[in-house]
C-alpha cells in the first residue's frame, strides 16, 4: 500500500515546525538537573508533542493508496412458477443444470443462483437445486420483467457480469422483459425447459363477463376456447352454484386454435352467485386443469326511482308518462303543478331516494322559489340525474336556481315560438347505446317546436341533437363526475305519434329518455366507495388482495375501511391501510379452500358511511396453466439483443468457456485512497494527548514542576 503527506504548505515550513518544536524542548530542559538520560526522554516527549501540535496548523492530510480486485458475479435465475409441473418440466431442468456444470461455470467468478414466479422468491446454494419445490407455493404466475428489477436490487453496487435464465419460457405477467435485461448491460443467456412442440390440449384460454349486473337483465358471458390437435365435438357447460344451467357444443378441428362459446345468465333476485365454465375433458390431454374458470357476479336491484315533475298538464307530459310507465325497471313517482307550492297528485314524498329528476316545463310562472328550492335539493342530496325538457311556458329566470347543474346556460329568453324538425349529430356517443338504425329516420319525423331563446351548450357538455335551422342545439348531454344531465330544447314531441308515417317515433323517443337516464344514472358512481378483490379465485399458497377506492367527492381524511371475512369455520376482521387520499389496501392469509363472503364498511369518525359485499374463492389457481408449450421467443430476443447465447445447445463445456470469456471482460481492479485529515483525525488527537500525559506523568514523578 502507497501513501502521500500533503499540507496547505510548502515541505519547508514542515522542517522550520521541527526545528522550533526542537528548540522549545530544548529550552524547557536545558535548566534541568535530571540525569543525561532521563533528560532525552523529556526532549523527545516535549519534541514530538509541540512538533505534532504545530503541525496541525498545516492542515496536514496522509493519503493511503490500494488496488481492489471485485470479482464477476454471475447469476441463474431458475423458473420456479407452477408451468414447470406440465410433464414434470422441472427434473428435466435440474438435469440440464448438472448436465452443463453450472456450479463452476466460468472462471473466477461467483456464481450466484437464484428462483423465481412472480418475483425473486428466495437465493439457493448449487447443492439446494435437486430440492427445489414447486407445489405449497405461491408460483402461480411469471413475471420476468418484475425479477430482473428486483435481481438490480439486490446486486446492487455488485460487479453482475451476466444472467443465465433456466426456464420454459412462459411469461404471463409483466409484459415483454426485454427492455429490463437490456439496462442491465450484461450478456442474458438461456437454457429451455420444456418441448416446443404443441401437445393436445382444450384450455379455457379467458371468460369475458361482467363482475355486477342488475337483476331480471339477461348477462352476456362469453368463453375465449383454445382447441390443439383435435378434430371432434366438445362441450362447454355452464355450472351456477354447481348446477349445470347450459351447455354448447363446439366442433373443432386441426388448424383452427381459437373458438367461442356465448351464454347469458339471470337472476331474479339480488345476490352474489358462483359461476363455472368447464370444457369435457378429452382423452391424452397434456393437463386437465386448463379446462375451467370460476367467477363471481353480483346482481343488484336495477329499479331506478324517478320524480317527474311538469308545470302543468300538456301532451308532452302525457306522452312522456305513458312511455316511462312502459318500462320495466322505472319505479316513477308523477307531479303536476297546480299552484305555486301544491301538485294534483300531492306532496312529493319526502323519504324517498330518487336516481333521477324529469322536469317538463318546469319550473312555470307559478313556481315559487320555495319549491325550486326543495326540488334542488331533491337533486344534490340524492345525486340525482337530471333530465330538463323546455315548453313555452318555462320561466327560465326561476330555472336560473339550478343552472349548474344543467348542460346549458340561457343567454336571451324569448317566447317567440318556431318550428323545427331535428337531426343526430354524426358521431353517435356509445354509451347511450343507440344504433344508427334507430335514429336514421328522426330527421323525418315531424316538425316540433322550440322558442327563440338562445341557448349555449357548457364546454362539459355533448350535443347529440340539432335542429335543422342554424344548427342550434336542440338536446345536450353532461356526463363528468360531479353533474350528470341531459336536456331537451324542443317540445311537442306528441307530434311524432300522432303522425302515421312515423313508425317507429315512440320507440325512438323512448330510447331518447330512457337510454339516457340509464347512462347518466350510473349507480355504481354514486357509491362512496368501492372494494374488491384483485381476482376471484385465490390458492390458499398466495395472499386475499382487498383494493378500495373511495369517491373523491366524499373525501374527509379520517376515514377507515373495515372488511369482515366469514367462510365455513373461518372469521376475521382487518382494516385496511390507506396508500393515499383515495386508495387502501389490505391483504390476508386464508388456508382452507372453499367460498368466503366478506363485507366492508366505510368508516368516518365513529358513523358507519356505507357498507358493500362480495365473494371470492380459496380453490385451484389454474393461471400458469393457460399456455402449455414451452416457448423460446421471448429467452432468445433477449438474448439476442444483449449479446448472449442458448446455452442449451451448446456441449457441457460451452456455457463455462462462454462465461470465462465474459468474466475475463467484467473483472474490474480499482484503486482506493483514503484520506486522513490529521487535524480532525481522532487518533492523531488522541496520540497527541496520550503523549502531553506521559510527559506530565513522568514530570510528577520526578518533581518537576
Amino acid at each position: 500500500m502507497d501513501f502521500t503527506f500533503k499540507t496547505d504548505y510548502n515541505f519547508f515550513f514542515i522542517l522550520a515546525v521541527l526545528a522550533a518544536a526542537i528548540i522549545i524542548a530544548y529550552l524547557y530542559y536545558r535548566k534541568s538537573k535530571l540525569e543525561t538520560s532521563r533528560k532525552r526522554i523529556f526532549l523527545i516527549l516535549r519534541t514530538v508533542s509541540v512538533f505534532l501540535l504545530l503541525l496541525l496548523f498545516l492542515s496536514p492530510v496522509i493519503s493511503f493508496f490500494g488496488n481492489v480486485s471485485r470479482t464477476p458475479v454471475n447469476v441463474f435465475l431458475i423458473d420456479n412458477s407452477e408451468s414447470l409441473t406440465i410433464e414434470n418440466r422441472f427434473e428435466k431442468l435440474k438435469e440440464l443444470i448438472d448436465e452443463k456444470n453450472l456450479k463452476s461455470a466460468g472462471k473466477n467468478s461467483d456464481n450466484r443462483f437464484f428462483l423465481f414466479a412472480g418475483n425473486i422468491l428466495k437465493e439457493i446454494n448449487y447443492g439446494d437445486i435437486n430440492s427445489i419445490e414447486y407445489t405449497g407455493i405461491n408460483n402461480f404466475q411469471t413475471n420476468l420483467s418484475q425479477s430482473i428489477t428486483s435481481l438490480e436490487e439486490i446486486l446492487s453496487g455488485g460487479n453482475l457480469s451476466s444472467v443465465t435464465i433456466i426456464s420454459d419460457g412462459i411469461i404471463n405477467e409483466g409484459g415483454n422483459p426485454v427492455y429490463r435485461v437490456k439496462q442491465l448491460n450484461v450478456p442474458v443467456n438461456y437454457i429451455l425447459t420444456g418441448d416446443t412442440v404443441q401437445k393436445n390440449d382444450l384450455s379455457l384460454r379467458t371468460v369475458f363477463y361482467n363482475k355486477s349486473s342488475f337483476i331480471e337483465s339477461r348477462v352476456p358471458i362469453k368463453a375465449e376456447i383454445n382447441s390443439y390437435n383435435y378434430d371432434r365435438n366438445i362441450a362447454v357447460n355452464l355450472f351456477e352454484e354447481n348446477r349445470l344451467i347450459d351447455s354448447k357444443e363446439i366442433k373443432v378441428i386441426p388448424g383452427q386454435i381459437r373458438y367461442e362459446a356465448g351464454f347469458s345468465v339471470f337472476s331474479n333476485t339480488e345476490s352474489i352467485k358462483k359461476f363455472r365454465i368447464e370444457i369435457s375433458p378429452a382423452e391424452d390431454e397434456i393437463t386437465l386443469k386448463n379446462n375451467f374458470e370460476e367467477f363471481f357476479i353480483k346482481f343488484t336491484d336495477n329499479k331506478f326511482k324517478v320524480l317527474v315533475i311538469s308545470g302543468g298538464p300538456g301532451a308532452d307530459f302525457a306522452f312522456i308518462k305513458e312511455e316511462i310507465l312502459k318500462i320495466k325497471n322505472f319505479d316513477a313517482v308523477f307531479r303536476t303543478q297546480k299552484s305555486q307550492n301544491e301538485f294534483y297528485e300531492g306532496n312529493i314524498p319526502a323519504d324517498e331516494k330518487f336516481d333521477c329528476c324529469i322536469l317538463i316545463g318546469f319550473p312555470a310562472q307559478q313556481t315559487s322559489t320555495l319549491l325550486m328550492n326543495e326540488i334542488r335539493e331533491i337533486i344534490i342530496s340524492n345525486k340525482a340525474t337530471l333530465i330538463f325538457l323546455s315548453s313555452r311556458n318555462t320561466d327560465y329566470a326561476k330555472l336560473s336556481q339550478i343552472e349548474e347543474l344543467l348542460p346549458f346556460t340561457v343567454s336571451s329568453y324569448s317566447p317567440n315560438e318556431t318550428e323545427t324538425k331535428v337531426n343526430f349529430v354524426g358521431k353517435l356517443n356509445p354509451d347511450l347505446n343507440f344504433s344508427y338504425d334507430v335514429l336514421k329516420d328522426i330527421g323525418s319525423f315531424p316538425a316540433i317546436f322550440r322558442t327563440q331563446t338562445v341557448f349555449s351548450a357548457k364546454p362539459s357538455a355533448e350535443t347529440m341533437l340539432i335542429t335543422d335551422r342554424n344548427s342550434e342545439p336542440a338536446m345536450l348531454i353532461q356526463n363528468t363526475s360531479n353533474k350528470r344531465s341531459a336536456a331537451f330544447l324542443v317540445y311537442g314531441f306528441y307530434k311524432w305519434r300522432l303522425n302515421s308515417k312515423s313508425i317507429n317515433s315512440s320507440e325512438v323517443f323512448n330510447k331518447l329518455i330512457t337510454n339516457s337516464i340509464l347512462m347518466l344514472s350510473d349507480k355504481e358512481a354514486k357509491k362512496k366507495f368501492i372494494v374488491e378483490t384483485t381476482k376471484p379465485v385465490y390458492s390458499k399458497f398466495e395472499s386475499v388482495i382487498f383494493n378500495a377506492k373511495l369517491n373523491k367527492l366524499d373525501v374527509k381524511g379520517n376515514e377507515k375501511i373495515r372488511v369482515s371475512i366469514k367462510g365455513k369455520d373461518f372469521n376475521q376482521s382487518l382494516e385496511l391501510i390507506r396508500k393515499d387520499n383515495l386508495i387502501f389496501q389490505g391483504k390476508t392469509d386464508i388456508a382452507s379452500d372453499g367460498d368466503y363472503e366478506y363485507s366492508a364498511e366505510l368508516i368516518s369518525g365513529n358513523n358507519v358511511e356505507e357498507n358493500t359485499i362480495g365473494k371470492f374463492s380459496i380453490g385451484i389457481n389454474n393461471f400458469e396453466y393457460k399456455s402449455t408449450r414451452a416457448d423460446n421467443m421471448v429467452l432468445r430476443q433477449m438474448a439476442n439483443e444483449t449479446m448472449g447465447t442458448d446455452f442449451g445447445s451448446m456441449q457441457t463445456a460451452g456455457a463455462s468457456d462462454f462465461l470465462s470469456k465474459i468474466n475475463e471482460k467484467s473483472e474490474i481492479s480499482m484503486k482506493t485512497m483514503k484520506n486522513f485529515e490529521l487535524n480532525i483525525n481522532p487518533y492523531y488527537l488522541f496520540g497527541l494527548i496520550l503523549i502531553l500525559c506521559m510527559e506530565w506523568f513522568l514530570r510528577k514523578r520526578n518533581n518537576l514542576p
